[in-house]
């Protein structure tokens, strides 16, 4: 895990998280969660990647029982300051994540491993989220959509020659964080949780319009904000939208 590159752009991602695309993000991420995840019963929930808290606090404000696991220790200061600071009990623990399968004895309803991938070893690391699940429980996987980047060079950037080099690469520059990161297909990560004892439940898009939609002042009006959100939420589950979306939102179960 790329631990060093969060701590040296902690202002910059807080900052993402506080914006308007990063709103709808969580929002969208916590919609398509809710869907399969019934409620008012509470769930044991492992938030691997917990980094400022902010899906942590969402669950725990629910009601469920709440571990979130970061390496970087000062976005579990700010984490367990807001949790702190609204009154919720989480548990925040400050260490490697490859370390989850030695430091971890519980197995959990759902765990939600969001933009965690791309800085792991894939393989293993899936296999110690898998010992890790209880049986008929739900893993909530997010990860960045490499046909996406491709697509944001040549529509966005206007580039369509890098957007060609890319083509075949699975690497790419993670602007917020500062670092390369590693993305992988659908297809891929559906092998590697099948590997696993995971059922596909659904797949989701995140970001599947917004994210190349390059005028950012507009993403400020709370009335446009509340109207893409809508759309977002009705086409995230839908061809072709959800193949070019920014993010792969997968929904699985382990088996029984």
């Amino acid at each position: 895990m790329k631990s060093n590159a969060f701590s040296q752009t902690i202002q910059s991602y807080l900052n993402y998280t506080q914006m308007p695309w990063g709103k709808l993000f969580y929002q969208t991420a916590w919609h398509q969660i809710d869907l399969h995840k019934k409620e008012p019963t509470k769930a044991t929930v492992l938030d691997i990647g917990s980094g400022f808290g902010i899906t942590s606090l969402h669950y725990a404000h629910k009601g469920n029982q709440v571990t979130g696991l970061e390496p970087t220790r000062e976005m579990v200061q700010i984490a367990e300051n807001a949790a702190a600071e609204s009154e919720t009990s989480i548990t925040f623990i400050n260490a490697p994540l490859e370390e989850a399968g030695t430091l971890l004895s519980d197995h959990y309803d759902w765990i939600i491993c969001h933009n965690i991938l791309e800085y792991v070893e894939p393989r293993p690391f899936i296999k110690t989220i898998g010992s890790l699940q209880l049986q008929n429980g739900f893993l909530s996987l997010i990860c960045h959509n490499p046909a996406a980047k491709l697509m944001k060079k040549a529509v966005i950037g206007k580039n369509p020659e890098d957007a060609l080099t890319s083509l075949h690469s699975n690497k790419e520059f993670s602007s917020i964080i500062q670092t390369d990161i590693t993305t992988y297909d659908y297809e891929t990560l559906c092998i590697w949780l099948e590997e696993e004892d995971y059922v596909i439940v659904e797949r989701f898009g995140i970001h599947n319009l917004y994210g190349y939609i390059a005028d950012n002042d507009i993403k400020h009006d709370e009335n446009w904000h509340r109207q893409m959100l809508a759309l977002e939420l009705e086409i995230s589950s839908l061809s072709p939208y959800r193949e070019v979306a920014i993010f792969t939102h997968i929904l699985a179960r382990k088996k029984q």
